[in-house]
């Protein structure tokens, strides 16, 4: 499960609270509109609700996040960055510049 042997275990025991604690912001979330807003002394309740939470397990499992396909970046990415900051932008030809032109 973990990417490699130095990549430390994530404690059973934080893992459960924040699976716990994201299932149970989802559903306040969703079920409770006042969940939704702000209030004065918590801010937005749904980051604290889900979002803190969701970040808090990415961090945690963060190794094995990016070692599954899942997050997997495509082979091709990296050629398509490369071509666009070439320098020059290339020239449309002619044809293809004239065939999306409308003339009233």
């Amino acid at each position: 499960m973990h990417a490699s042997p130095s990549a430390a275990p994530v404690d059973p025991r934080l893992a459960r609270t924040l699976w716990q604690w994201l299932a149970l912001g989802a559903l306040a979330v969703l079920a409770w509109p006042a969940a939704r807003g702000q209030t004065a002394w918590l801010g937005w309740a749904p980051y604290w609700a889900v979002v803190a939470p969701a970040l808090a397990l990415a961090v945690a499992y963060r190794h094995w996040l990016f070692t599954c396909d899942v997050v997997a970046i495509p082979a091709t990415a990296h050629r398509r960055r490369a071509r666009a900051t070439r320098g020059q932008a290339q020239r449309v030809t002619a044809a293809r510049r004239g065939k999306h032109l409308r003339v009233a």
